[in-house]
């Protein structure tokens, strides 16, 4: 009976674990996106693709759209995210990566993070965060790092949040012209 008993728990703990994930579908262009919880809010798991002035596929080519998602200027980045939807600002991005290091630890949450198929990650909550690259005056980067606008801006200039060597994810204020990806963060 003990032995059960603590299988069970083992197994409760397990599915427990499991991220809980959905899809959602953008009514503007018709693709569908993958969907997460991490903590108590709902991510997109994936990297915006939609097509809006200002964003553009790494190095022009669309089959990097299609792997990555598309890069975005800051202004592009605040207007891209779908209705209910929306660019995090800089402490939901602070929240979301508390929840990450409190649950792996700083060190192992930057492979908590990172994609599975297309990085070398765990991917353990979802969250399949792709080496996507960056642009500033040229396009660096794709295969090495990921860089995701925050909505908060400071004299015409924006923050970012950088996944790259040797592991931390961090933010910093950055040039509101480079073109980072964008994960949507649905509305309360």
């Amino acid at each position: 009976m003990k032995k059960i008993l603590i299988a069970g728990c083992l197994l409760a703990t397990c599915v427990l674990a499991l991220p809980q994930t959905g899809t959602f579908r953008d009514s503007r262009d018709g693709k569908t996106y993958r969907t997460v919880v991490i903590g108590s809010r709902t991510w997109l798991a994936e990297n915006l693709a939609y097509n809006v002035d200002g964003s553009a596929c790494y190095a022009d080519k669309p089959e990097n759209c299609k792997k990555y998602g598309r890069l975005y200027t800051f202004e592009a980045a605040n207007k891209a995210c779908p209705a209910g939807w929306h660019l995090p600002e800089n402490d939901e991005w602070k929240r979301f990566r508390t929840f990450i290091e409190d649950s792996d630890g700083k060190e192992a949450a930057w492979m908590s993070l990172k994609s599975r198929d297309k990085w070398d990650g765990s991917d353990r909550y979802g969250f399949d965060v792709v080496p996507a690259g960056k642009a500033t005056d040229e396009y660096l980067e794709l295969g090495v790092s990921a860089h995701f606008w925050s909505s908060t801006a400071e004299d015409g200039d924006a923050y970012g949040w950088h996944l790259a060597p040797p592991g931390d994810f961090a933010v910093e204020f950055d040039v509101s012209s480079n073109m980072y990806s964008v994960r949507c963060l649905k509305n309360y």
